[in-house]
């Protein structure tokens, strides 16, 4: 088996919460936010332990320009300052691109998961669709890794493109 079919598995396997199915009738907010690190706050607090953020990460759903976390019972508005998530992780797989959130889930780069360039501070920076038009940010070290490979790559364009698989996406300019 390939490296690229074990994360495939492994991406079947992570369980997500069917968020998508969910109506409930109660809808609020509630004090937790996303700053543009990705770090998660419950009333100005830090909330420090992984698997409580990487919990609530897999409740959320966006709607209507707002973030929001979902269960059968309610559904409760948080604030995030840019996206939900960051890419703090990539690799190249068997000529695929592979991510990895700051709450530990794998995306493959594709049609399902594309990536397009947002602005953020001034800058033109990638995002990736994780799921349910929840967007993570690719942070400056990957990012620096793209355009090292797609400028190696580039010849005479003046646009940086990679390939993930038969997906091309475009990580910036020269």
């Amino acid at each position: 088996m390939s490296r690229l079919q074990q994360i495939v598995e492994q991406i079947d396997a992570q369980s997500q919460p069917p968020v998508h199915l969910w109506d409930p009738e109660y809808v609020g907010s509630i004090d937790i936010n996303i700053d543009n690190n990705g770090a998660w706050f419950h009333e100005g607090g830090l909330i420090s332990r992984d698997k409580l953020v990487c919990l609530f990460a897999s409740i959320l759903w966006f709607e209507n320009g707002q973030h929001y976390l979902v269960t059968p019972a309610e559904k409760l508005a948080i604030d995030v300052a840019d996206v939900p998530f960051l890419i703090h992780q990539m690799e190249h797989v068997d000529d695929t691109w592979v991510a990895v959130t700051n709450t530990h889930d794998q995306i493959i780069i594709g049609d399902e998961n594309p990536v397009v360039l947002r602005e953020f501070n001034g800058q033109w920076l990638p995002y990736i669709n994780v799921r349910y038009d929840l967007w993570a940010r690719v942070n400056r070290s990957v990012y620096y890794q793209w355009v090292s490979e797609a400028a190696e790559a580039a010849e005479d364009e003046t646009d940086l493109w990679l390939n993930s698989a038969a997906y091309r996406f475009r990580v910036g300019s020269l």
